[in-house]
């Protein structure tokens, strides 16, 4: 069955909470100190240079505007691809960083980034191109940032470096992901996300008899006999709460959906054949950033899971703590109350009712 279609949401950015896109005007201004400011200083020398009349004075300025321009484009690179930032974005508290895992996008992404840019900018359709993509992509990527899938947003601790690098560990947008064991599809798995139960009840420990007082007008007690075999206390009867019950995903268009089989998501989603039972829920999606059938969740004995349907722009889960983990395609990743589910701009919050006594 199909939802109804819901009214047009409000545009997210699919990052995880906390994470703010960049505005435009702060990162034009960066653009102009990073790239524009030793371009004028170098014309300057330059035409200097070229009011002199030939001699020491002017090829002094000629090769003083080189490097001046070499040695800027080094030092500028040098810290966007390895510190996430040149002068210009520290100055305005801006980081460009990749999508998927929060950390500088290093010297091959950046040169090609920045190659992809200076075409874009030396081109009319380039420009033109900049010009739409930019205010209407939520994350305000256009073709130069989804080339090597980075983003620029607002200044924050930096994503915790590979094993190996050598750098300081700090809090990030999205933290490395381990590689899982191939799982069966719609099976219970292990998942990072999923609380751990509570340890099952103990029997209570035998009660030792009070010692008998050191002096006393009275004989002392005789000593209690010997329990030869182990001594069995009644547990309190209690009623586990099944994992499957409960669970509610809360899209974030405002409408809350109760998972209690499997619900497909998507701009138009279709089921698999053998999947006729399943609950088809439209989203209206204007940036076209979510597939047809993009996402698929549900409930097996383990409780709630989700699992990417091969889209075009994927998923992550981002625990209550921050922490994001893409969704590989087809894999089944079992979720925990409190949870967000990003696919492509849209988002889901994991629910649930209380248990009925």
């Amino acid at each position: 069955m199909e939802s109804p279609q819901p009214q047009s949401p409000a545009r997210t950015t699919g990052l995880p909470p906390g994470v703010e896109v960049a505005p435009l005007t702060a990162r034009f201004i960066a653009f102009l100190i990073d790239f524009l400011a030793p371009v004028a200083v170098m014309i300057t020398l330059l035409a200097i240079a070229g009011a002199l009349d030939p001699g020491a004075g002017r090829v002094l300025l000629n090769v003083l505007a080189v490097l001046i321009g070499i040695g800027w484009a080094l030092v500028v690179s040098w810290m966007y691809a390895t510190r996430a930032a040149g002068p210009g974005m520290r100055l305005m508290k801006l980081q460009l960083v990749g999508l998927t895992d929060g950390r500088p996008i290093g010297w091959a992404r950046f040169l090609l980034r920045a190659a992809a840019l200076w075409v874009l900018i030396g081109s009319f359709i380039g420009l033109i191109a900049l010009a739409v993509l930019l205010p209407r992509n939520p994350r305000r990527q256009a073709l130069h940032d989804l080339l090597v899938d980075s983003v620029v947003i607002a200044e924050r601790p930096l994503a915790p470096p590979r094993a190996g690098s050598g750098a300081s560990v700090r809090q990030g947008l999205l933290p490395p992901q381990q590689p899982a064991p191939p799982q069966p599809v719609y099976g219970p798995r292990p998942s990072p996300y999923r609380q751990p139960e509570p340890a099952a009840a103990q029997p209570y420990p035998p009660v030792p008899a009070p010692p008998n007082p050191a002096s006393t007008q009275f004989p002392a007690a005789p000593p209690p006999p010997v329990v030869t075999g182990p001594t069995e206390y009644p547990r309190t009867a209690t009623t586990a709460r099944p994992q499957h019950e409960g669970w509610v995903a809360g899209l974030d268009d405002g409408r809350d959906l109760e998972v209690a089989g499997l619900i497909l998501l998507g701009r138009n989603p279709q089921g698999r054949p053998g999947e006729d039972d399943a609950e088809l829920i439209k989203i209206v999606d204007e940036t076209r950033t979510v597939s047809k059938t993009h996402l698929a969740i549900g409930v097996d004995q383990s409780g709630m899971f989700v699992m990417d349907r091969g889209s075009t722009n994927g998923s992550s889960v981002t625990s209550a703590g921050g922490l994001s983990t893409p969704c590989p395609p087809g894999d089944v990743i079992h979720v925990a109350e409190g949870n967000i589910v990003s696919f492509g701009d849209h988002w889901l919050e994991i629910k649930r009712t209380p248990a009925t006594q």
